[in-house]
């Protein structure tokens, strides 16, 4: 990407973008408008150690500590749709079919009015595996591809490598999904400097991690010395042909 660009990355929770910080850090270091949508509210959110119960107090929490990272990163203040976690389906299923169509919607009207250069969000792995990770990918990829956006909005999925989960201290308990990387079709290069921002964002987010989370992010983080960050670019073949 050349010049000054728009990157919009459409997440599900207060937190999200930690996933992906190094890379949203280093294109805004470049001058490019970096835009966080934040479609969940994360009022269900809870940890213990915290202790905060679900509601409208955990929602504001979270919102000044999602706002916290977004400044450290140098990314524009996160928009935030306000939608529950769930996406309605805690309130059953015809609340959450209410709820992600006005979701698309939404959606759809955000992303003409920023007109971004690139979109990133959680492919169908889902990072964790998260039900709202995988909802908001399979919502933006909707809205995409029902627009006929493939070619105007070109859309990344966050990917991870197997051996990320090796890494982090608690191996396999994270459920952290990974794809196999011959799938993932975009590496990005960071510096330390870019790493060294996640690494202050993540300590914004008291009511989310304690600080052995972090420092066990960070260790696992500090075991890869590829400084690559690795997508999967939305591509569809648009030959047509008359047989499976």
């Amino acid at each position: 990407m050349e010049g000054s660009r728009t990157i919009m990355a459409l997440l599900a929770h207060p937190d999200d973008e930690s996933a992906v910080g190094q890379v949203l850090a280093k294109y805004a270091d470049q001058g490019n408008t970096v835009i966080l949508v934040i479609a969940a509210d994360g009022r269900y959110g809870v940890e213990e150690h915290f202790g905060i119960p679900a509601g409208d107090t955990l929602v504001q929490i979270r919102q000044k500590e999602s706002m916290c990272a977004a400044e450290i990163l140098g990314i524009e203040p996160p928009i935030f749709l306000g939608f529950h976690d769930g996406f309605g389906l805690l309130s059953g299923l015809g609340e959450y079919f209410t709820q992600t169509a006005e979701m698309k919607e939404r959606l759809k009207l955000i992303i003409q009015e920023k007109d971004p250069d690139a979109i990133i969000t959680f492919g169908p792995d889902g990072d964790t595996g998260h039900l709202d990770h995988k909802g908001i990918g399979d919502l933006t990829t909707e809205v995409i591809l029902r627009e006929g956006w493939y070619e105007k909005y070109p859309l990344y999925y966050i990917g991870w490598l197997k051996e990320k989960e090796v890494w982090i201290p608690q191996g396999a308990t994270t459920s952290l999904n990974y794809v196999d990387k011959s799938y993932l079709n975009v590496n990005i290069k960071y510096s330390e400097e870019d790493r060294d921002k996640l690494f202050k964002s993540l300590y914004c987010y008291e009511s989310q991690f304690q600080k052995t989370d972090v420092e066990n992010w960070i260790e696992a983080e500090l075991k890869d010395s590829s400084f690559t960050f690795y997508f999967r670019r939305l591509v569809t073949e648009q030959h047509i042909q008359d047989h499976f």
